[in-house]
């Protein structure tokens, strides 16, 4: 099981372990952002000094309706106890996880400050 808690801000945050590809690693606070299909975001200055190879481009239209074009990127992230691959879009100022990456997953939460975050696999 994988748990975080909410923050002052009511953003629902967890504990990120992210890996690049020539053993970097960094634990980071992620948000949890539910109207974000894809995987997981980074800025980009986390990206470079994780050393992510880039896979491809891509495109998104941001919550705030502009059109941003990023780079993604392959990492590992510590999903449930296990180092799990991901594609990583490089854009931003936070670190984001989306949709994707819960897949699969019961998310449950207590949405007060302080309130727990929990989530297991589904049967």
């Amino acid at each position: 099981m994988i748990h975080g808690a909410v923050n002052a801000r009511l953003e629902a945050i967890l504990p990120l372990r992210i890996r690049g590809p020539g053993g970097a690693e960094a634990t980071l606070d992620a948000v949890i952002d539910t109207g974000f299909t894809a995987s997981l975001t980074l800025p980009p200055t986390v990206v470079a000094a994780l050393g992510l190879n880039r896979q491809s481009g891509g495109g998104a239209v941001l919550a705030d309706g502009s059109v941003r074009q990023f780079d993604v990127y392959a990492a590992e992230v510590i999903w449930g106890g296990i180092w799990r691959p991901v594609l990583v879009s490089g854009v931003g100022n936070e670190v984001l996880v989306g949709m994707r990456l819960l897949q699969g997953h019961d998310l449950r939460m207590a949405v007060v400050h302080g309130g727990l975050i929990e989530i297991a696999p589904l049967p």
